[in-house]
């Protein structure tokens, strides 16, 4: 049984991601696909949903995302897809909110109705509050600080697609620049180092 593969992004699409893995290309759907760029050397974390029509590959950053997506799935009537959009919350997240019982915020994710979130917390409220409760307090400020930072994140992305910014230009500033707690800032900057490439590319078309 394979746990991860390992190899070269070659194709990233709106919920899957296409790796070069010893010559072959697996199609893999993730959740967050943000988190994966094109060309990138990668190991992700895999699980292979069979029926007897088909393959579905799902793939996770890292192992305890593969975990809390086995779990999801073995609920009655929570399927893979909707186990990937509880985790596009971002698996921190995620059993965070699990632990504290926030229905609201679970029913956020697409295909959760209040049913299935109450029956996501009564499965495995207990067993996501120890997990919590033995994490050091630099584990939690790091769990803290990535939601920060996911939340930001999401809010300046929000604002260059609402100012017409493609995603390869989005992706680009973020790779040359940091967002801070200052969004309408960042968003400054960032159409700053936009414009400046803009530039270099009319230079060299001249």
């Amino acid at each position: 049984m394979k746990i991860y593969l390992y190899g070269k992004i070659m194709h990233v699409n709106t919920n899957y991601l296409i790796l070069d893995h010893n010559g072959e290309g697996e199609l893999i759907y993730v959740a967050d696909i943000k988190r994966f760029n094109k060309d990138d050397l990668r190991k992700i974390f895999i699980y292979d949903v069979v029926n007897e029509y088909k393959k579905t590959t799902y793939g996770f950053e890292n192992f305890k995302e593969l975990i809390i997506f086995e779990d999801l799935i073995s609920l009655q009537g929570l399927g893979p897809k909707t186990a990937i959009s509880l985790l596009n919350l971002g698996w921190e997240n995620l059993i965070q909110l699990i632990a504290n019982e926030d229905k609201d915020k679970l029913c956020e994710a697409s295909y959760v109705s209040l049913r299935i979130a109450n029956n996501i917390i009564f499965a495995y409220k207990q067993k996501y509050a120890k997990f919590l409760s033995k994490l050091s307090d630099e584990d939690l400020l790091k769990i803290k600080s990535k939601n920060t930072s996911d939340s930001l994140r999401e809010k300046f992305e929000y604002t260059m697609r609402m100012l017409g910014f493609k995603k390869q230009q989005i992706s680009y500033a973020l790779e040359k620049m940091s967002i801070t707690e200052n969004i309408e800032e960042s968003v400054e900057n960032a159409i700053k180092i936009i414009g400046m490439k803009q530039n270099e590319s009319r230079v060299l078309d001249q």
